[in-house]
């Protein structure tokens, strides 16, 4: 009988051993072909990571704030209107919901001929960020009763896109003159396209200003009934209450059988406050001789609201 209690109890023992040792045999086995403790975080964090990924290239996906087809357009800041009395202006309108009132004097004098004096009338308003209206009268002065004073023009200004990294702003202009004034007659339209590239953003661009003409009015009997020309320069934001401009234009010549015109012109508008700016322009004629000006100065006073 003892014989048989040892022997019970020596089985009981080995049972007990081997269940003891069970875990730590398969914890080993375990890490003999790789996987340690730790291998059920390890899956979730593997599960995990291809979401983490994905969200990150979604994220990178999406198109910064005010990019567009045109290869990322220009914020506000890079964009501002020109209006001194100056021949070039660029693609960008009057901000949404101003009203501009010019007054714009002038002085020319050409070889052979008195000097002449002018005075024009300008209201232009933005219509919307893309759109503006404009309504000139513009007048000689000094010699009395002028053929053609008191005229009326009417633009339009479009901007079809905006500035992008590549792409230069682009917009046009479409004015109609109608003989509203002493002794005219004959409706003309006048095109010109405005095409506006940053060179320095926020500071320095470049302008082109390309037009065509339909002259239908017959004052003149040796009228040219189609005109063309351009002009091409630049504009600098030297700070946030002056801009300076400098251009080239060339222009056929208003009379049949003479020739084309050229000259520079150098100007910049300055703003006194919120509401008033001052605008200046000096013209220089490259050709020297009585069918265009020699020289020429304007100034403005301006009161938007």
């Amino acid at each position: 009988m003892a014989s048989r209690a040892n022997l019970g109890i020596m089985v009981f023992t080995m049972i007990a051993i081997g269940c003891l040792a069970q875990p730590a045999a398969a914890q080993t086995a375990m890490q003999d072909v790789g996987v340690s403790r730790d291998f059920d975080m390890q899956l979730h964090a593997a599960d995990a990571a291809p979401t983490v990924q994905l969200a990150a290239y979604e994220q990178s996906y999406l198109p910064e704030e005010g990019d567009d087809e045109m290869g990322g357009a220009m914020n506000d800041d890079m964009n501002w209107d020109l209006a001194g009395p100056y021949e070039m202006r660029s693609a960008d309108p009057e901000p949404a919901g101003v009203v501009e009132l010019k007054n714009i004097f002038g002085w020319s004098t050409t070889k052979g001929e008195s000097d002449e004096f002018e005075y024009e009338f300008e209201i232009e308003w933005g219509v919307n960020e893309d759109h503006e209206l404009i309504f000139e009268v513009p007048a000689e002065l000094g010699d009395g009763a002028v053929e053609g004073n008191g005229d009326l023009e009417l633009g339009w200004h479009w901007r079809l896109w905006r500035e992008g990294e590549w792409m230069p702003a682009f917009a046009m202009r479409n004015f109609v003159h109608l003989p509203t004034g002493y002794h005219s007659g004959g409706v003309d339209y006048e095109w010109i396209g405005l095409f506006t590239k940053s060179i320095i953003p926020g500071k320095l661009r470049f302008d082109a200003n390309p037009f065509i003409k339909s002259v239908n009015d017959h004052r003149e009997e040796e009228a040219r009934h189609f005109l063309w020309g351009g002009s091409f320069g630049l504009d600098w934001r030297a700070s946030d209450e002056l801009i300076l401009v400098a251009l080239y234009r060339y222009e056929t010549g208003e009379l049949e059988g003479t020739r084309d015109n050229h000259y520079v012109q150098i100007g910049g508008e300055w703003d006194l406050d919120e509401h008033s700016e001052i605008g200046f322009s000096t013209t220089v004629g490259l050709d020297g001789d009585e069918n265009g000006p020699a020289l020429g100065a304007k100034i403005s006073y301006i009161y938007s609201f």
